[in-house]
């Protein structure tokens, strides 16, 4: 576990992001919004870079100043600057000495600008000392620009918020509970606005998840062998990995889902031995309640679950889950004189627990708004969620419905950025072929063995994976290939209940075929791992890796 821990955590650390970002600011005020930069001499300005701060979509004009008519000549009136906390490029194309810049947003932010010539020089202006924020930083624009430098993806929704938090400000993004994105802040007041501090709680999460995972194996399958193969595909699946290492809310999301069916698994488990002990008993000892090892495993499944739910909708459906699980159980061992206090209980961990924590995840947008309580807030905030995603119909290249996730029909590219002539920086979400493709048909196996052989924990496992999956079916709303890894999860512990029957079943031939497996499945997270990392390859690379039609793997 601890290998299979330390493993992963070099591999999501390794070019995590930068480090550093520019955090000087300039602010253009509404009474003073033009930029005038004299570079000393005619020069060929080929494009300048802006570095946005928490304000996404900023439009500029751009002009030049001809010395000979004495005026101010406009060659793009509408240059946009869209994507927050990273670099955009505005191109210019245009030999002169004076550049003008008049941003059309009043108090626009700005924490760098860097200019460069046709020839790809870095030139700063001679007046430069008039707009120290402005270039004081220069030594962080990079020669190609990647996720290594600034926001890729929805972290423009979430790393952003996550930056309004921590600093008091109206927050942007709203279509979710909070608790993800105050997760998010913490990496930041630890790390500062940077590519690091950004995704660096969801990298220890993601971490966290390696050896949860192992333990519920453990637990579930009761050989170490198993547990470790569990592991091992968690360890090499391309999706987890991705999520790991970008500043967005699904990695939080997952764990909190893992963690609250571990949770339920130790309880339906502890709960079953204790209902075998007290056969015999007297009434008096039977109307007591459970015992610690009993309660405390239902009572931290109920937080993980409210936790869940704070961080995203997707822990509903996990509660679902939960819920039938919970009631197979109870109607299959009765609790007798302990019902009403087993509902009590209920009531009070999977209920009034969650609605507090989903409840405090609002705290800081109360004070952003008409609503003058936080009750009031809660429910406004969760109506206009909900009428966001009944209503989200967009389209968008990249989208997929619920029956495309398991095979990878439609992977979602989420940064593809040129690094010279022939080589680029990419990152995909998707998962590995060898362990998605192959788990289709490890929870069918599970799913068989739950209705025709009884087997109660491929019973568990069943509900847990289709209680991921399931619900997605019905919803209208845009949806993506992310949305199925809580589910993927499930369907990894289904492949590791998969192990145990063939381990069983073959002995050491059969330990030797999942080693195999294993071995392929490594090496297909290695083929892919340029793909999901970002770390630079030969476009060529990619262009060969599209092994269905609609992957869009590069760009």
């Amino acid at each position: 576990m601890l290998a299979l821990t330390l493993l992963f955590a070099l591999m999501a650390f390794f070019r995590l992001g930068n480090t550093y970002a520019p955090r000087t600011a300039y602010t253009a005020l509404a009474e003073n919004p033009d930029i005038v930069l004299d570079f000393g001499a005619y020069v060929d300005i080929g494009s300048i870079s802006l570095y946005l701060n928490c304000q996404s979509n900023r439009h500029f004009t751009l002009s030049a100043y001809n010395e000979v008519t004495g005026k101010w000549e406009l060659f793009n009136e509408s240059a946009t600057a869209s994507s927050v906390f990273t670099w955009n490029r505005l191109d210019v194309n245009y030999n002169l000495r004076y550049l003008g810049l008049v941003a059309l947003e009043s108090d626009t932010i700005l924490n760098e600008l860097v200019a460069v010539t046709t020839e790809g020089d870095v030139i700063r202006p001679a007046n430069a000392e008039e707009y120290p924020e402005l270039f004081d930083e220069q030594d962080m624009f990079p020669e190609y620009v990647t996720y290594m430098d600034g926001t890729m993806f929805d972290e423009v929704y979430h790393g952003r918020t996550a930056y309004e938090i921590l600093h008091g400000l109206p927050i942007y993004e709203t279509t979710h509970p909070h608790l993800g994105k105050i997760l998010i802040s913490l990496g930041i007041a630890l790390f500062g606005m940077t590519p690091f501090g950004m995704r660096f709680l969801p990298a220890i999460f993601g971490i966290l998840m390696v050896p949860l995972i192992y333990l519920f194996a453990k637990r579930l399958f009761r050989n170490t062998f198993c547990a470790a193969a569990t592991t091992f595909l968690l360890v090499f699946d391309c999706m987890h990995f991705t999520l790991s290492r970008i500043a967005t809310i699904d990695i939080f999301a997952a764990f909190f889902i893992l963690l609250m069916y571990y949770f339920m698994y130790r309880y339906i488990e502890a709960d079953t031995a204790y209902r075998a002990e007290s056969i015999g008993h007297s009434a008096t000892a039977q109307s007591k309640f459970p015992p610690r090892q009993v309660f405390v495993p239902l009572a931290l499944c109920g937080v993980s679950m409210g936790l869940g739910i704070a961080t995203k909708w997707t822990g509903v459906y996990a509660g679902a889950g939960l819920a039938l699980l919970f009631l197979l159980h109870t109607v299959r061992y009765s609790p007798g004189r302990q019902t009403l206090r087993l509902f009590f209980f209920c009531c009070a961990f999977f209920i009034l627990i969650p609605l507090v924590l989903y409840a405090l995840s609002f705290l800081p947008v109360v004070t952003y708004t008409e609503y003058s309580n936080l009750p009031e807030k809660v429910i406004r905030c969760t109506q206009s969620m909900f009428r966001y995603h009944s209503g989200l119909k967009d389209k968008h290249y990249y989208s997929s419905p619920f029956y495309e996730w398991p095979v990878i029909w439609m992977p979602l590219l989420a940064a593809s950025n040129a690094v010279g002539a022939a080589k680029v920086s990419s990152v995909n979400y998707m998962g590995n072929p060898a362990i998605w493709w192959p788990g289709i048909f490890c929870c069918l196996y599970v799913l068989f063995r739950w209705i025709f052989r009884r087997d109660r924990q491929a019973g568990f496992l069943s509900i847990a994976w289709l209680a991921q999956y399931i619900p997605w079916i019905p919803v209208p709303r845009l949806t993506f290939i992310y949305h199925y890894f809580p589910a993927s999860i499930m369907m990894i512990l289904c492949m590791g209940y998969t192990f145990s029957r063939v381990i069983r079943g073959f002995g050491g031939k059969g330990r030797a075929a999942v080693v195999a497996y294993l071995t392929i499945a490594a090496c297909c997270f290695a083929l892919f791992y340029p793909l999901v990392s970002g770390y630079p390859f030969y476009r060529d690379w990619g262009l060969h890796l599209r092994w269905l039609k609609d992957w869009v793997l590069v760009l």
